[in-house]
């Protein structure tokens, strides 16, 4: 067995993966964060969809000692939410940095592999594949397991779709995942959404069935909590354990199998 980990739910897609000296924070827009003094902090966004990513991550206490690994499609978002430095919470041109070259900043791209180099001079392997809506899914190398955060990737099957264009989004989600399936995934992150009504289960059904992560873990339900009891109630798997959410801030500990 690997160390203990902590899993945290924070918010609709943001979840915290706490281990060794490291603390890693997938997709955070809102909700309450305890980010430790004392490990090596990781803001990782996948997109930059107002309910995946906020410019407030770049204004948390010492964030130039913080690491940052964003989708490059952040850097295009309006005027409003563009990259930058904010110091003393005062905007003006002599208190601003282009994070272009700042090197805690990293922007990545789809289909691409990153070896990015942490404050504490320890390396982390991130490779990303694509998104069925925008931006990137991820797959992190972390001490000895792997850790998938999809983003906005799912089979986005909504049901006022006719027969066309709900194969293309069949279609489009499935060549991610016969990209993501030669990958060996511990833990997962990946949507249940209750908008899709009774399609909710279908991206996560296939997923799991495709990828056999040991652990899946629901997100995109924003209030709707109680979706993802509905999935691990009405889906069992031999191969994966999926888990269930009922609050925010909940932390759960598990084990990963060698």
């Amino acid at each position: 067995m690997k160390e203990n980990i902590v899993i945290t739910y924070i918010y609709h897609s943001c979840y915290t993966v706490e281990t060794g000296d490291l603390f890693i924070i997938f997709d955070y827009y809102k909700g309450i964060l305890n980010i430790p003094e004392d490990k090596q902090v990781v803001f990782f966004a996948s997109h930059g969809h107002s309910d995946h990513y906020t410019s407030e991550i770049l204004k948390v206490p010492d964030m130039e000692n913080k690491t940052y690994i964003l989708s490059s499609d952040i850097v295009k978002l309006p005027s409003n939410e563009n990259i930058i430095y904010i110091r003393d919470d005062k905007i003006s041109m002599d208190q601003l940095k282009s994070l272009y070259n700042s090197k805690n900043v990293n922007f990545i791209s789809e289909n691409h592999t990153y070896n990015i180099k942490l404050n504490n001079g320890k390396i982390l392997k991130v490779k990303t594949f694509g998104s069925t809506d925008k931006g990137v899914s991820i797959l992190l190398y972390l001490d000895g397991m792997t850790i998938f955060h999809t983003g906005d990737l799912n089979f986005w099957a909504w049901p006022y779709y006719d027969n066309k264009k709900m194969q293309v989004e069949y279609d489009d989600f499935m060549a991610e995942i016969e990209k993501i399936k030669k990958e060996e995934v511990d833990i997962a992150f990946f949507p249940v959404d209750p908008r899709l009504n009774e399609n909710y289960y279908k991206g996560g059904d296939i997923f799991i069935k495709e990828v056999r992560p040991q652990i899946f873990f629901p997100l995109h339900f924003a209030d709707n909590v109680k979706i993802t009891s509905k999935f691990k109630k009405n889906f069992s798997y031999d191969f994966t354990d999926v888990r269930e959410i009922f609050e925010t801030n909940q932390r759960i500990l598990i084990d990963i199998d060698d």
